[in-house]
């Protein structure tokens, strides 16, 4: 731009898919083997002299001192201000990979080519490839002979040119033979449809794959020694089995039971069991354990199709051409399909069948959503029916709980507890796990928990372990302390938990911690979060405790299971979270009121209190001393390395950097944030929550406002409270700009209707919000919250924030006078927007319509008072552009308002007619 100023004009632009993929076979070749670019050079260019390694000196001076324009070289710079580098050897070429910056002019700034290798996170630059992406999939490579700065020089040009050229090269030599995406050179072409179909399979494959996908079926106890085994012989499961039987149960087991009842364990059992009978192209067995103390895919159907439909394609791999269907997936789209297309998926997989067998396990169906499930059920019911008509073997076995009660049509059923075998599945846990040596004792004691238990595994589990804290005391009162027992899950968790008053601090913070945490925490990071909300009571070390000893495994498991008084674990997964030993202990703290019970003080409304002490523990953490003082003493520029190195030390600090705002908007309802959102320190937060967030795109500036990073994170609450002391909303400080539009690109609707000063989305009889959708695009392409409303055609918020004092000028009503928006001129003239103004360029709204051609813009503008003689800067009227243009409706109704038709333009033109 004029001035030496730099605009970004364009997004980042992402290679093929196809050349991407080359690019990272090539890397990883040169991993093993080094670059063929030297022997290319010498091959092909030791014959072109000029071509050759130049043997000039490399010299990159510092960024501040500049080169001296009067001089043609660098022989008279100042040598001492060079940066001291080792010399690289040997000295061949070196390849890098990164973001490109495509601009139109050369780059010869270094304090400017410093900051925006920063900003964007680029390599270099270059001018010939700008726009060249958008027309055809291209790579570009890229000979770099200086380094951007005033010492520029063409010393190295010939032989950067000559390196790019091997490159290319050896990268085309690397580059599959069936490349058809590098083929279609036409603009707008759909790049993706070309693509090798293997490799788009591979990426929407892994687009089904989640983190925490096998979570529940790792942390779920493998059956204990001997137990389990019945359920192979029973008659319901020889049934479900059979063949022959299909027809009549159409594949459907269901197994039901009480909660703890160890209905899990028998799913995983039965799972394993069938896996291992799994035959390459015959037979298959997949699985999905609904987790209600996971993240939302692990407790959703949405989660559980993708779980299953990629455990179907990748046993059975010829399965994986749906994915080729357009009709299902467009050939451009390789993230992961909507839930409507998973299923289809699933189903068209499972037709394709044919002699194969595939067997399906759902586990825990209550831990989803009700209506989810209900739907989950009928459509298994549709696909099963057709597989009975089709002759295709499919079985499913489902387990739930007895409520809420979903049934099916066909399918065999069966109640876990009072099964025969599953009772001396009891006596055997209790005959292994009861450490009492008297044998009439323990037999006495075993038909007491028996008849107490009534078919529920977690319960005797539990009470095995009562009994024998009981007995290390010198079993005094075992049969006392076993009648006291209550006999229901519930009231057990209760007397678990009330038996002693000790460390009731810990207690309260460990459950809300695993109840209400924003996601579930990690191992270390609960250890920490334990430490800060105890260090606020005064229970706690000043010091923060060690997360890097070799017994931090065995510290962090014996927090867990002490503070939580052996109701929580650690689960076995990939990356083990914090849960509690079972969902009944959340049902009995929430839907059984236990919380209230346990704390009364807590109230009802227990989520705003639970919330705020969350928000507290998250605030210490962040702003402790000992993390500031590890932050200042930073030595590394690596972003990666900084972030690594204080997690090691801090494990708590991601999170609470993160959900400390969150944990403050939730408990706002009942809980006054004033204070906290008035005085928190923004610049310090922002400073923390970048070195976190890996996209440059998303972290904040330094100067960010609060009132824009609330409206980006979707705070609602936070946003009130702050308005209520300062009512200005336009502060920046990300890439949105303005609050508004950053709420409305992250989609947080009740972020913008607070930003919009209103309690509920209904404004004037109309949902204000309706029809809302987040268009990422079209937020950054405007720049004000008006401009957005007006362009996206939600006329009920661009009228409010005009009601609310939207600064309108004349530029905003030439703009939408020249794109036709009648609705949108009308409302702005009804405003008070001026129709004679002209903008910068000259140009008054009935200048820019009367050469268009819009008739009936050009009567309202009439109608306001526009000034139908107003020339432009060459002299041409509204009559004469649009005698030019052809437009003769409207050099008629302009006549009519009594326009000189003799009037010329600085040219001689007159009206032609």
């Amino acid at each position: 731009m004029a001035g030496g100023k730099i605009k970004t004009t364009a997004v980042p632009r992402v290679p093929d898919y196809s050349l991407r993929t080359a690019v990272t076979n090539l890397r990883a070749r040169h991993e093993l083997n080094s670059s063929r670019v030297p022997g290319i050079l010498q091959e092909r260019v030791k014959s072109l002299a000029n071509y050759n390694h130049p043997n000039a000196a490399d010299r990159l001076f510092q960024a501040s001192y500049r080169h001296d324009p009067s001089m043609a070289n660098c022989q008279t710079c100042d040598q001492s201000q060079l940066e001291q580098r080792e010399a690289r050897r040997p000295c061949e070429p070196k390849i890098h990979y990164g973001g490109i910056a495509s601009s139109n002019q050369v780059m010869k700034d270094a304090v400017t080519r410093d900051r925006l290798a920063q900003e964007l996170d680029i390599i270099c630059f270059e001018m010939e490839a700008a726009g060249l992406m958008d027309v055809l999939p291209c790579l570009p490579i890229r000979g770099i002979c200086d380094y951007s700065d005033s010492h520029k020089a063409k010393d190295w040009q010939k032989y950067a040119a000559a390196v790019a050229a091997a490159y290319a090269r050896e990268f085309l030599e690397a580059l599959p033979a069936t490349g058809d995406a590098l083929r279609d050179s036409r603009p707008n072409a759909h790049f993706p449809e070309q693509a090798d179909l293997g490799n788009r399979r591979l990426q929407l494959m892994e687009s089904l794959r989640f983190e925490q996908i096998d979570s529940r079926k790792t942390t779920i106890k493998t059956a204990y020694s001997k137990t389990c085994s019945w359920f192979l012989k029973h008659r319901d499961y020889l049934e479900w089995l059979d063949l022959e039987k299909q027809s009549q149960h159409h594949g459907f087991l269901w197994i039901r039971g009480k909660p703890g009842a160890g209905k899990s364990i028998i799913m995983k059992f039965i799972y394993t069991k069938m896996k291992k009978t799994d035959m390459p192209m015959k037979a298959l067995t997949i699985s999905f354990f609904f987790n209600a103390r996971g993240e939302l895919l692990e407790k959703s159907v949405p989660g559980m199709y993708r779980s299953l439909l990629l455990q179907l394609l990748e046993g059975f791999p010829d399965l994986q051409q749906i994915l080729d269907d357009p009709d299902l997936i467009p050939r451009n789209q390789v993230t992961c399909p909507p839930l409507n297309i998973l299923k289809d998926l699933f189903r068209s997989a499972i037709s394709s069948l044919d002699k194969r067998a595939l067997t399906c396990f759902v586990d825990a169906l209550d831990e989803c959503d009700e209506q989810q499930v209900k739907d989950m059920v009928e459509f298994f019911e549709e696909v099963a029916e057709q597989c009975v008509e089709d002759n295709v073997r499919f079985q499913v076995c489902f387990s739930s709980r007895h409520y809420p009660y979903i049934d099916i049509k066909s399918g065999i059923r069966l109640t876990l507890e009072g099964q025969d075998g599953h009772n001396e599945d009891l006596k055997r846990y209790i005959s292994k796990h009861l450490r009492i040596q008297d044998p009439s004792l323990v037999d006495e004691l075993t038909q007491m928990m028996l008849d107490k238990a009534a078919g529920v595994f977690l319960w005797v589990a539990l009470v095995v372990d009562i009994l024998n804290e009981e007995n290390r005391h010198g079993r005094i009162a075992l049969r006392t302390r076993l009648r006291e027992v209550p006999n229901e899950l519930s009231a057990l968790f209760q007397d678990i938990l009330t038996r002693d008053q000790d460390h009731l601090e810990s207690l309260l913070l460990s459950i809300l911690w695993i109840l209400r945490a924003q996601r579930p925490l990690q191992a270390g990071e609960y250890y920490h979060a334990l430490w800060s909300g105890l260090l606020l009571k005064g229970k706690g070390d000043r010091e923060m405790p060690p997360v890097n000893t070799s017994d931090a495994s065995d510290c962090f498991n014996k927090c867990v299971i002490s503070s939580s008084k052996g109701l929580a674990e650690i689960t076995k997964a990939k990356k083990p979270t914090v849960q509690f030993i079972h969902e009944s202990v959340s049902d009995f703290l929430i839907k059984d009121k236990g919380l209230y019970k346990l704390w009364p003080k807590l109230g009802a409304d227990w989520e705003s209190q639970g919330h705020e002490e969350l928000r507290l523990c998250c605030n210490a953490y962040v702003f402790h001393e000992a993390i500031w003082k590890a932050i200042e003493e930073q030595k590394s520029t690596d972003a990666q390395t900084i972030k690594d190195g204080l997690l090691k030390q801090f494990p708590f600090l991601e999170y609470a950097s993160q959900f400390v705002l969150g944990h403050a908007d939730a408990a706002a309802h009942k809980i006054t944030q004033q204070q906290f959102v008035n005085e928190f320190p923004v610049s310090n937060w922002v400073r923390i929550f970048n070195i976190f967030e890996k996209h440059k795109v998303r972290q904040y500036s330094e100067g960010a406002d609060v009132i824009y990073i609330l409206a980006d994170r979707g705070h609602p609450e936070l946003i009130r409270m702050r308005l209520e002391v300062n009512p200005k909303i336009d502060g920046g400080g990300g890439r949105y700009r303005h609050p508004f539009l950053a709420a409305m690109a992250k989609g947080h609707k009740d972020s913008v209707i607070a930003l919009l000063g209103l309690s509920s989305r209904v404004h004037n009889g109309i949902d204000i919000t309706h029809g809302l959708k987040c268009k990422v695009d079209s937020v950054r392409k405007v720049h004000t919250p008006f401009s957005w409303a007006c362009e996206e055609g939600h006329m009920a918020i661009a009228r409010f924030l005009l009601d609310r004092g939207a600064q309108v000028g004349v530029d905003d009503l030439v703009k939408f006078v020249e794109n036709g928006n009648i609705e949108v001129v009308k409302m702005l003239l009804e405003k008070g927007a001026d129709a004679r103004a002209a903008n910068m360029d000259g140009l008054t709204p009935l200048l820019l319509t009367s050469q268009n051609g819009h008739l009936e813009m050009v009567k309202i503008l009439l109608e306001k008072g526009a000034d139908a003689t107003a020339a432009n800067r060459d002299g041409s009227t509204p009559l004469l552009l649009a005698s030019q243009n052809g437009q003769s409706e409207i050099v008629k109704i302009l006549l009519d308002k009594g326009v000189d038709a003799r009037a010329a333009n600085r040219d001689g033109f007159i009206l032609r007619c």
